[in-house]
């Protein structure tokens, strides 16, 4: 007699994270997929459904809504939006405390969560503080979810991730300069860290929803590979064409730049940059699947990323 399929329910399907792990499950076709959005009515809502997916209304900030979002289904994904969280701490818990309160109430059976490291002491000590007092708000506020979920009693397996390789789409300005080259400028410097898709996030959860159990309690890096600044702009080149270089900025120059977060980004790649812990916690060793190189993925995604530069 075959097994009903288990459910797994997605937020921040219409998203990049979500968006990946969607994919992942209905590549793998063993599961039943929910999908978790703010708007079933958005394009993007209707583009899943069109697939198969199933489709349900609720919001981060509504324990309601997500209890009854999550009821009937067995497993879920969790993310957390800090940007949609409009850049704060406590906005960001809240989210995620609101949707594992919930998990718990429609009795879903494993989470499973997109995590970051709480930044160690001396690397606080180390950076300049935000105007709430914390350093790199986003890893403490997904630290604090995570420390939230193992105390909860639900079983659960925490994704720790790393720096995506679609930010050079999604975030990364490119600047022309005046002999037909383009720069992409931050504080990370050149030196190589850990990077990978978000497609790799959705395949490391398909890879733990095949037996939780045996992930159950544990820490599970995402990583494609260690990769520099400079060695990713020559990969652009060569992939798009275009002569794309990689300048390292001062903490101080990319910070005082006018965008969201700025602050929080530069103590980020500083952490990164100054400190060992990033990539300790992250070894190549230890990841479930490889995911694709940034080679790999930058001659998938070509023409998308060459748009994005002759943008600029």
């Amino acid at each position: 007699m075959a097994t009903t399929p288990k459910t797994v329910v997605v937020t921040g399907a219409t998203g990049a994270q979500g968006g990946g792990v969607v994919d992942a499950l209905l590549l793998a076709g063993n599961k039943k997929v929910r999908a978790i959005t703010r708007n079933a009515s958005s394009q993007k809502a209707k583009d899943l459904a069109a697939r198969g997916v199933e489709v349900v209304e609720a919001d981060l900030n509504d324990t309601a809504s997500l209890t009854k979002a999550f009821t009937g289904a067995n497993e879920l994904f969790l993310v957390t939006d800090f940007y949609g969280a409009g850049f704060s701490y406590d906005n960001e818990l809240k989210q995620g405390t609101n949707a594992i309160d919930a998990a718990k109430e429609a009795g879903v059976d494993f989470v499973v969560f997109s995590y970051l490291e709480q930044p160690p002491k001396d690397v606080q000590d180390g950076l300049p503080r935000l105007e709430d007092g914390r350093t790199v708000a986003h890893f403490e506020s997904k630290h604090d979810i995570g420390e939230y979920l193992a105390k909860s009693g639900l079983p659960f397996t925490l994704l720790i991730t790393c720096m995506f390789y679609d930010n050079m789409i999604t975030f990364t300005m490119y600047q022309k300069q005046t002999d037909g080259s383009y720069v992409f400028s931050n504080n990370l410097g050149n030196e190589p860290h850990g990077a990978h898709s978000v497609g790799t996030i959705g395949q490391t959860v398909a890879a733990v929803l095949e037996d939780p159990q045996k992930y159950n309690g544990k820490t599970i890096p995402v990583v494609g590979e260690q990769i520099s600044q400079p060695e990713m702009a020559q990969i652009v080149s060569d992939v798009t064409g275009k002569n794309v270089k990689y300048h390292a900025m001062s903490d101080e120059q990319f910070a005082s730049l006018p965008m969201p977060a700025a602050q929080d980004l530069t103590n980020m790649f500083a952490y990164y940059r100054k400190w060992n812990y990033y990539d300790q916690l992250r070894p190549l060793s230890e990841r479930l699947v490889s995911g694709p190189t940034f080679k790999e993925w930058a001659e998938a995604h070509r023409e998308v990323l060459k748009s994005k530069i002759e943008s600029s």
